[in-house]
């Protein structure tokens, strides 16, 4: 059976500062090395003929695509300094939450999408550009006895972030983690928009993954 290339869809949530939220799912394209609306993907002379499919169950068919999905090839190998050099873009995977830098503390405290969230929360301004982040210690508290701070807002209890682009290797990811003793930094693309979140054992998990199959560890995915 022939590999089939794929990238997966992420989602990006957004709680806008009156309390709504916006939501949008997102690819890394390798045609402008960048991440794009999954709609894009619709009609790109690179997606495969299951892409409106296979979008359904977390993917995209792309030939463009770097890596197949695992388990549809027979196993390689990668040398690791080969898989380390692959962009942050392509190792992303997981959903991001984020929030508008003008929604009220006390409004965002409410929100479970924000206060169930695994990690830090970035701050966006409204074209969606990375501000700071709530710390994940913050967020866990948001809710049990947080004093109603009145016209505070989001931005007043954000602290800076640690960020990569995109586009950089997953070893420079590396490197701004252990410099900067982070176990997650926020994944900016142009204009400095929010596209993802990387963690420390994501980011070994998928280069440990290549490098043993050479393949991308994608667990939801049609056979």
């Amino acid at each position: 059976m022939s590999p089939r290339h794929v990238t997966p869809v992420r989602r990006r949530l957004t709680v806008l500062g009156d309390g709504t939220m916006e939501s949008c799912e997102l690819v890394f394209c390798e045609a402008e090395h960048g991440s794009v609306r999954v709609s894009r993907c619709e009609g790109c002379p690179f997606a495969g003929p299951r892409s409106r499919e296979t979008i359904c169950n977390g993917v995209v068919d792309c030939a463009l695509a770097t890596l197949p999905i695992s388990g549809s090839a027979t196993d390689s190998r990668f040398p690791p300094d080969v898989a380390a050099a692959l962009r942050v873009g392509v190792a992303l995977a997981r959903p991001v939450v984020c929030c508008e830098d003008s929604l009220p503390w006390i409004d965002g405290t409410r929100v479970s999408a924000l206060r169930e969230s695994s990690g830090a929360v970035p701050v966006v301004d409204r074209a969606g550009a990375l501000l700071g982040i709530l710390p994940a210690a913050a967020m866990a508290s948001a809710g049990r006895g947080a004093i109603d701070d009145g016209v505070v807002s989001v931005a007043d209890r954000a602290v800076s972030a640690v960020s990569v682009h995109e586009r950089e290797s997953l070893s420079s990811a590396f490197a701004t983690m252990g410099s900067r003793r982070a176990r997650e930094v926020t994944v900016v693309g142009d204009g400095h928009v929010v596209v993802g979140v990387l963690s420390d054992l994501d980011a070994l998990h998928f280069v440990a993954h290549v490098v043993r199959t050479g393949m991308r560890p994608v667990a939801r995915c049609a056979a």
